[in-house]
């Protein structure tokens, strides 16, 4: 925003299309769970300064491939609270115990990005919670309207 549209009172601005408001997630899944790996693999597989082990590099270059293609863009949740697993079965099991095994790692090492993830991660669940409990209510909803509409009609009868 430029020096001079600040001094426009908000009600005169142009308003800002919805999709540049929509947030980029995956930058920062990608930086953290790359740095979930090298922590990951200083510890488990003896490498030094961030470097991986061809086990852990070839599945990281599988996990970010399969990112690059995730069903929601963009707007992609966090990865183990995803209810779409993008890299099959034995790579998801494979990282699922990669992200499990960094996170004490992690928490000495980028606690502000642990935290930042944490909270990703509760914006999730928080975000289904309301989904599933919509979905829910609109159920019940519908099996009232058809108890009732059952009720008037043997009623008519």
């Amino acid at each position: 925003m430029s020096f001079l549209s600040k001094l426009i009172p908000a009600r005169f601005r142009k308003k800002k299309d919805p999709i540049e408001e929509v947030k980029n997630n995956l930058p920062k899944e990608r930086e953290n769970i790359k740095k979930s790996f090298a922590v990951y693999c200083n510890a488990h597989h003896n490498t030094n300064d961030g470097k991986l082990c061809p086990k852990c590099s070839a599945l990281l270059l599988v996990v970010m491939a399969k990112m690059s293609r995730c069903p929601y863009g963009i707007t992609k949740p966090v990865c183990d609270r995803c209810d779409r697993q993008c890299f099959g079965e034995a790579h998801n099991k494979a990282f699922m115990e990669i992200m499990e095994g960094s996170r004490r790692g992690m928490l000495v090492r980028h606690p502000m990005m642990t935290v930042r993830h944490k909270i990703m991660k509760l914006g999730v669940d928080y975000a289904k919670k309301r989904q599933n409990d919509a979905a829910s209510e609109k159920a019940e909803s519908r099996r009232k309207a058809r108890v009732d509409r059952l009720k008037k009609r043997k009623e008519k009868t």
